[in-house]
């Protein structure tokens, strides 16, 4: 007996510890690299099928093999994509028990790669950044007493006025909606003084539950790009529907079916674009990060404290910086303030700090 009930603790203590080893990596990473890891196999089948049917997994990991397999990917990808393969081809390698040493340490393959990088370029094209002025345009064509469209403006609105990545107010697939990872009616708060606060409780800066994230939206009173406003209709539209704290904040009707889903990101960039080419823009130049691309460049313009961009947008990194896309008038004040100091006679540089002590 009591062997018995150990073997059935081993088994269910194995299978439990390969659940939690699963969970390792978040969703995007998981589909990346299983991405990576498809691409290597197609290469494999392509080139080296020998091994692949001696299941010579170590002469699959070899140096030149890599080398390889990065040049004949490149011309479909670029390096910044190569390297994420890389990374699900170690983790593939590591995971069937063989040690994995880092590419940048592979000469064979740290050389093709900056190869490719030097041949190809390593610039990231970065899409267009959403403006109040396209907001403003959008709610112009739209149909406020539709279900639809009220949900789609208060995300739009939320994801521009909060700097929020797509992931914070939308997901994946409507069958994975999870209520302790993505936004939900208990996330908003309603404050006496107007404003509307989210809570962010998973995102890409938050994988591990370790804190929340307070964004607050402040209301602009008889403004159509109120915020405020935008989500107090979701919310009595929630009223309407009986809907509990749990239920994800921003839903979609789809035609013909009876219940609402959550809002994917499917729907929701799809929304957008939709709404780019009737103002005749070229959508392919944007995408559902273009909000908080718009938001971060638009406070980098009026002037905002780049520290408190960074805390509003969550981010752990200095990528921020990158947003800040500045106006020609922004760009120009540093040598139209050296010419004015020129013309006024200041033509030395002061005393330096060795002069001066």
């Amino acid at each position: 007996m009591v062997c018995a009930a150990m073997i059935a603790l081993r088994k269910a203590l194995r299978k439990r510890t390969a659940e939690v080893q699963a969970r390792m990596h978040s969703d995007n990473t998981r589909r990346t690299y299983g991405s990576g890891v498809l691409q290597f196999a197609l290469f494999l089948s392509a080139v080296y099928s020998q091994l692949v049917a001696r299941h010579d997994v170590a002469s699959l990991a070899s140096d030149q093999l890599l080398a390889e397999f990065v040049v004949f990917q490149s011309s479909t990808c670029g390096p910044g994509t190569l390297k994420v393969y890389l990374y699900a081809i170690r983790a593939y390698v590591m995971a069937v028990g063989l040690e994995f040493r880092p590419w940048p340490s592979r000469y064979p393959v740290y050389s093709a790669m900056m190869g490719l990088k030097r041949i190809c370029g390593d610039a990231v094209t970065r899409k267009l950044a959403v403006t109040p002025k396209m907001l403003l345009q959008f709610v112009a064509v739209m149909n406020m007493h539709l279900f639809n469209d009220v949900m789609m403006w208060a995300a739009m609105l939320v994801a521009f006025f909060g700097l929020f990545r797509k992931d914070n107010i939308t997901v994946g697939k409507a069958g994975a909606f999870n209520p302790r990872a993505n936004l939900t009616v208990g996330d908003i708060q309603c404050r006496a003084d107007g404003s509307i606060w989210v809570r962010v409780a998973h995102s890409k800066t938050i994988q591990f539950q370790e804190r929340c994230h307070l964004v607050p939206l402040v209301a602009m009173p008889g403004h159509p790009l109120c915020p405020v406003a935008a989500v107090k209709k979701v919310l009595a539209l929630h009223v309407a529907l009986g809907s509990g704290p749990q239920t994800a904040l921003f839903l979609w009707k789809t035609p013909g079916a009876r219940a609402v889903r959550p809002m994917t990101h499917g729907v929701f960039v799809t929304g957008f674009k939709q709404l780019v080419k009737l103002l005749g823009l070229d959508w392919t130049k944007f995408s559902g990060h273009s909000f908080r691309r718009g938001g971060a460049t638009f406070c980098f313009n009026l002037g905002v404290d780049p520290n408190l961009i960074k805390m509003l947008g969550d981010w752990k990194s200095d990528a921020y910086l990158l947003y800040e896309e500045t106006t020609e008038t922004r760009r120009t004040a540093l040598p139209e303030a050296m010419a004015r100091a020129i013309s006024a006679g200041i033509l030395d540089h002061g005393p330096s700090v060795a002069e001066s002590v």
